[in-house]
């Protein structure tokens, strides 16, 4: 039986991309580069019994850990429901398919709400999603993402408006829909000023705009 609460694993502090606003960014070599142990993490998932488990980074991202798939693999076989938020971009879709066959879909139990789900941090279409989260390949990402909606698995692909993409929300809800993607805009109040240059427009803004909050649609 479960706790109840989620547990969120920092699985890596590796990551190809190169965020302005990331800590990895800003405090460059200020961090060791390591990942965490697999044996601690299923000990601490034994232990704790969470809801769900939640992969994603705030110095890395989880894809890029050297034994995700053995994790995903166990915590399916354990029947422990996991989402895992990460960029998507540098490996291959072979790579892909072997994650996505590492374990199953969740969506149809009977209790109605266990699901494993990918999140994907993609801020543009492949003109722009390069000017925020500098180093990204898109197509690699969205790839990733048509094949997980393929394979049948829950896919989100999570959007933070900025000024440079704000105009093709439009476009990429068609994009999305078109590809059996579940797009979520992800309203983000961290803006240095009124006058940081990334800020959108105030309609992609949550309320309280200049303390951190953000907020999803």
């Amino acid at each position: 039986m479960n706790t109840g609460i989620s547990l969120h694993l920092e699985m890596s502090k590796r990551c190809i991309l190169e965020c302005p606003k990331c800590p990895r960014t800003i405090y460059r070599g200020r961090y060791k580069i390591d990942d965490l142990n697999i044996d601690h993490a299923k000990e601490l998932v034994l232990k704790i019994r969470p809801r769900k488990v939640i992969m994603s980074g705030n110095l890395g991202d989880p894809l890029y850990h050297p034994n995700l798939i053995e994790f995903t693999k166990w915590l399916d076989n354990i029947n422990h429901t996991f989402a895992i938020h990460t960029n998507g971009s540098g490996k291959k879709l072979s790579w892909w398919e072997e994650f996505y066959d590492s374990y199953k879909e969740y969506n149809k139990k009977p209790d109605g709400n266990k699901y494993n789900e990918m999140w994907f941090g993609v801020d543009g279409l492949k003109d722009t999603a390069h000017k925020y989260r500098v180093g990204i390949n898109w197509q690699q990402s969205f790839d990733a993402m048509c094949l997980g909606v393929k394979k049948g698995k829950q896919v989100n692909w999570q959007w933070i408006p900025f000024s440079f993409n704000e105009h093709q929300i439009d476009e990429a809800r068609k994009l999305a829909k078109d590809n059996g993607i579940n797009l979520v805009l992800r309203l983000s109040g961290r803006w240095n000023s009124k006058d940081d240059p990334l800020r959108p427009s105030a309609k992609w803004l949550p309320e309280e705009a200049h303390d951190g909050n953000t907020k999803e649609i």
